[in-house]
């Protein structure tokens, strides 16, 4: 009798919601909110013509604009007592980001009976891939109350490498029959930059702090509204040598390499803030 009775007791507790093992996994999804938006403008300077005697004049810079995207994220946390729970953190930030191209315009005084020439060499827009933001954090987690369960963390973090793509059009203007300029596409030239923070000041740790709203769908299950702040130090993106579809024509391939030699890295302030909605699963 004494040993079901000692049965019950360890059924109940097992069952009971403040017995259970004290893990918990959340998985959710959100929005990046443009705290780093920059653009990023790279202007040349004057270029030498590969024409005797011709000009080449630049119309607009090179600019990427940055936003932010969708945020995924990933968390496991385990209790420590009633109200303190350590918390390991997976967060990923999709960066959005777009291209405007530079145009040059080019004249050359040929010899009679030929015309002019005056064409545009069109640097227009582009594709870029920036790599998701993949911070990994550990975190001391505050939390009390039931309905709803409110919840504050903060905590280190890490992030990891990420490189950035850009794939471009290169192309000759010519005019349309309107009047607009219609851009004949020769070739895609890829550039490529990693982020190395190799600068003083730079580095991958930084830190995140938190607030979270949980409302309880049952007994293990909770709806969690996250809203979440990271901040590192600027990282340096350094520019690899361009790579193209093809050979270009010499003009085309002139300007690809002025501009190349001439890139400088590229300060990105990967510190931004994100609004959550997901699902925490106690176990």
């Amino acid at each position: 009798m004494r040993a079901v009775k000692l049965a019950l007791v360890l059924a109940a507790a097992a069952a009971s919601p403040l017995a259970a093992e004290g893990w918990e996994i959340t998985a959710s999804a959100g929005k990046v909110f443009p705290f780093y938006d920059q653009t990023f403008e790279y202007d040349p300077g004057a270029l030498a013509s590969p024409i005797p005697g011709a000009t080449l004049e630049q119309r607009g810079v090179f600019m990427l604009d940055a936003r932010g995207g969708v945020a995924l994220n990933l968390a496991l946390t385990r209790d420590l007592g009633r109200h303190v729970a350590l918390e390991a953190r997976l967060d990923t930030a999709d960066v959005r980001v777009q291209t405007i191209g530079a145009r040059y315009h080019l004249r050359a005084n040929l010899p009679a009976p030929l015309p002019p020439l005056s064409t545009d060499v069109d640097l227009g827009t582009g594709t870029v891939d920036l790599e998701r933001l993949r911070p990994l954090s550990l975190d001391l987690k505050l939390q009390g109350g039931r309905r709803p369960r409110l919840a504050v963390s903060a905590g280190v973090s890490w992030l990891p490498g990420f490189r950035l793509a850009v794939n471009q059009a290169i192309g000759i203007g010519l005019p349309g029959l309107s009047g607009s300029r219609l851009a004949l596409d020769v070739a895609r030239v890829g550039l490529t930059a990693e982020a190395l923070p190799s600068e003083r000041g730079q580095g991958r740790l930084g830190g995140n702090a938190a607030l979270s709203v949980g409302v309880p769908l049952g007994r293990r299950l909770t709806l969690v509204l996250d809203g979440r702040y990271f901040r590192f130090q600027k990282q340096t993106l350094h520019w690899g040598r361009a790579q193209t579809s093809g050979a270009l024509p010499a003009i085309q391939e002139n300007l690809v390499r002025q501009v190349e030699s001439r890139l400088q890295p590229v300060v990105f302030n990967p510190t931004f803030f994100h609004t959550s909605l997901g699902l925490a699963l106690g176990f």
